[in-house]
């Protein structure tokens, strides 16, 4: 379990655990370097439950203190679990009893019930169960509840953990990887309740973690084509420049960049050439149209708004129809 500044809800998933039907488990929690209450509630913890092992470590993000709680495991099998997460009372039983009858099983997740603050449901996680749907799946998509998830310890040292700088889909990078060696599956059953955040993501923390999805990907079909895993050249954190000329990187880069400039720059229609340059998948899709309504909706020359109009439809015609009409009422705002 790595924890960063999670006091608010720390005691509670704390406690789903020690309270589970298969008593006999090693929780480590890794606190990763929290300024608040964090540190106390964990080592609070750790007193009350032998079975409860604190570290402690400077700040160094959730991929570098996963790893940290992966070289620290003594049991065969790792669970994961997120500081505001709740699992259910069977979880670690029933997890466990399916990898022990399914050998070729390296890791399960589970269904999720998804809750807010106050812990009241607001949705279900039903991804695929079967290892065959999963590996179609897979390539285009994460389909696991990373906090659901149980693994085999000899697999996942194997690969090496974690790769941490792909922050914000290292769990999708693992899956992908981890695939390559043996079979994935979901356990068809609510087995966790997931937390969804208070407040979404903002652009910067999206696009990194869609950039980190996308770097994914690109390194899985690089390993299928039997060519050099880029993403084991690159140092953390992630910069974007690092990735200019590489082979096949190169319009990745600049699409991001491009992502990552303010409405308000001055901008040439050329710029939005890498638009055609690749495939980009719905969510990718999704924030470069948000994107392009703030810049239609911004002083633009003529080129740029008609070019950002085009890029808006042609990327999704409904979604791009929809917020053409929203930026065009903005502009009438502004202009009174």
């Amino acid at each position: 379990m790595p924890v960063f500044n999670s006091g608010a809800w720390l005691r509670q998933a704390v406690e789903s655990v020690r309270t589970q039907s298969f008593a006999p488990f090693e929780l480590i929690i890794v606190n990763d370097g929290s300024t608040d209450q964090t540190g106390q509630i964990v080592e609070d913890a750790a007193r009350s439950d032998a079975r409860i092992r604190a570290v402690h470590q400077e700040h160094r993000g959730i991929g570098a203190a996963l790893n940290c709680g992966i070289a620290l495991a003594r049991a065969p099998i790792i669970a994961r679990m997120d500081a505001d997460d709740v699992a259910a009372p069977d979880r670690l039983r029933i997890q466990m009893a399916f990898l022990d009858a399914h050998s070729g099983v390296a890791a399960v997740g589970s269904w999720a019930h998804v809750i807010d603050d106050q812990g009241r449901s607001i949705g279900d996680r039903r991804p695929a169960t079967e290892p065959s749907q999963l590996r179609d799946i897979l390539p285009k998509q994460n389909p696991f509840v990373h906090t659901s998830m149980m693994m085999r310890a000899d697999v996942l040292r194997g690969l090496g953990g974690y790769r941490p700088v792909l922050d914000g889909a290292e769990d999708y990078d693992l899956w992908l990887r981890m695939s390559e060696r043996a079979e994935l599956a979901n356990v068809p059953e609510f087995l966790l309740s997931y937390r969804a955040s208070r407040t979404p993501p903002g652009a910067a923390a999206a696009r990194k973690q869609l950039l980190a999805a996308r770097l994914a990907r690109f390194s899985a079909k690089a390993r299928r084509e039997s060519r050099p895993d880029v993403v084991d050249t690159l140092a953390v954190p992630l910069d974007l420049l690092a990735l200019r000329g590489r082979d096949g990187l190169t319009a990745t880069a600049e699409l991001f960049a491009l992502l990552g400039r303010p409405a308000t720059d001055k901008f040439s229609f050329r710029d939005f050439r890498v638009f055609g340059q690749l495939e980009l998948d719905h969510a990718e899709r999704r924030a470069a149209q948000f994107w392009l309504r703030d810049l239609l909706a911004s002083p633009q020359s003529i080129a740029v708004r008609v070019t950002a109009a085009f890029w808006l439809l042609r990327l999704h015609p409904p979604r791009g129809l929809s917020l053409i009409g929203s930026s065009l009422i903005g502009l009438r705002f502004r202009a009174r």
